[in-house]
């Protein structure tokens, strides 16, 4: 009996521990700029955002926060790009009646040293159990790279996700860029099977610290 009580107990505890870390905020269709606010001081310390629209027709759409413009909530949902307005919105997608932001875990902020290899290897390397990781540095790719492959992933990084890359140089021998938190799976894809030198930030927003690097901060929501 008491073996089962203790191991009730530890149940509990692991059960209060997960709503802990998870966090839900609900916005009447009215709040829209408090909700965005909201979402988008989450999405910049690097939280992955989870937004949920009731809309004024009774429809439920849920997608993950990409930008905010003003009063305007932009999220993707299920690969496409949707922008989420107030009750008597004209020019949004969605008209809300309802917004939930959803949000889970810290952001750990690490120093990524110097990385020399495949990046593909190197991303699996770095990544971890977590809602999102994201990489802002420089990445110095060895090898012939086309304006085509850097376009694609600027592309993606920079209109479907919170991020962007810059392309500093271009050559035969290779290519530099610049990148503000973007999605390492981003990198992984579009990269994989590049030698890279890169150093920079890497933004885990995830349960526990789970990286072998120096931690530089961790973000509360």
């Amino acid at each position: 009996m008491e073996r089962r009580n203790l191991i009730l107990i530890i149940l509990i505890i692991a059960a209060l521990g997960v709503l802990i870390n998870h966090y839900v905020q609900h916005y009447q269709g009215g709040e829209i700029y408090e909700a965005a606010n909201h979402a988008y001081g989450l999405l910049v310390k690097g939280f992955n955002v989870t937004i949920t629209v009731e809309t004024v027709d009774g429809e439920t759409v849920t997608g993950t926060l990409l930008s905010v413009q003003g009063s305007t909530i932009n999220i993707i949902s299920e690969g496409n790009v949707l922008s989420v307005g107030g009750p008597s919105a004209t020019k949004e997608d969605l008209k809300a009646k309802l917004i939930t932001v959803d949000y889970h875990g810290k952001v750990y902020v690490y120093e990524l040293p110097p990385q020399l290899g495949e990046i593909g290897g190197i991303i699996d390397n770095l990544t971890v159990d977590a809602y999102s990781e994201r990489f802002s540095g420089i990445i110095y790719i060895e090898g012939e790279i086309t304006p085509i492959q850097l376009g694609m992933l600027k592309y993606k990084a920079d209109y479907l996700s919170y991020g962007s890359v810059t392309i500093n140089q271009i050559g035969s021998e290779g290519a530099i860029i610049s990148t503000n938190m973007v999605p390492i799976e981003f990198l992984k894809g579009h990269l994989g099977g590049y030698r890279v030198y890169m150093y920079g930030i890497l933004y885990v927003n995830s349960e526990e610290r789970n990286l072998p690097l120096e931690l530089i901060e961790v973000r509360a929501g």
